[in-house]
C-alpha cells in the first residue's frame, strides 16, 4: 500500500462485503489490534482468518468436533474470501490507524472499535 486509503475509498470496499465476509473482517481487525506487529505477519494473519471464519460459521468447540464436511466448508470460504477481506482489513487497519492520529484520546482500543464500527455500518 502506497498511500492511505480515504475514508471514501475503504467504505467502498467494504460496501459489498456480505455479512459474514463483515464478521469475519470486524474479528480480523480485532486481533490485528490486540497484536498490531502481527499484522505483516501472513502466516499469523492467514490462521487467524481461518479461527474467525470458524467462530463466523457458528462453529463451537463444545459442540463437539468438526466434521469433513464442517472442514471442508470453512476451507472452502477461506479459499474464495480470504484474499479479499485481508485486503480490505489492512486498507481499514491503516485508515483507522491515520483517523486515530490525530484524535485527543490516540490509539485507544475502544475508541478504534468505534472508528471501525462507523466503516462498517
Amino acid at each position: 500500500m502506497e498511500r492511505v486509503p480515504t475514508p471514501d475509498e475503504v467504505r467502498a470496499l467494504v460496501q459489498p462485503l456480505d455479512e459474514l465476509d463483515r464478521k469475519v473482517l470486524g474479528g480480523l481487525l480485532a486481533l490485528w489490534m490486540s497484536e498490531p506487529a502481527r499484522v505483516r505477519d501472513r502466516e499469523w494473519t492467514s490462521q487467524a482468518f481461518v479461527q474467525v471464519a470458524t467462530v463466523a460459521h457458528g462453529f463451537d468447540a463444545e459442540d463437539g468436533p468438526a466434521t469433513t464436511e464442517d472442514v471442508e466448508r470453512i476451507r472452502r470460504y477461506a479459499a474464495e474470501h480470504m484474499q479479499r477481506v485481508v485486503r480490505v482489513g489492512l486498507s481499514l487497519f491503516v485508515r483507522v490507524a491515520h483517523d486515530l492520529q490525530d484524535r485527543a484520546g490516540g490509539f485507544g482500543l475502544d475508541s478504534a472499535r468505534e472508528c471501525v464500527r462507523s466503516y462498517l455500518e
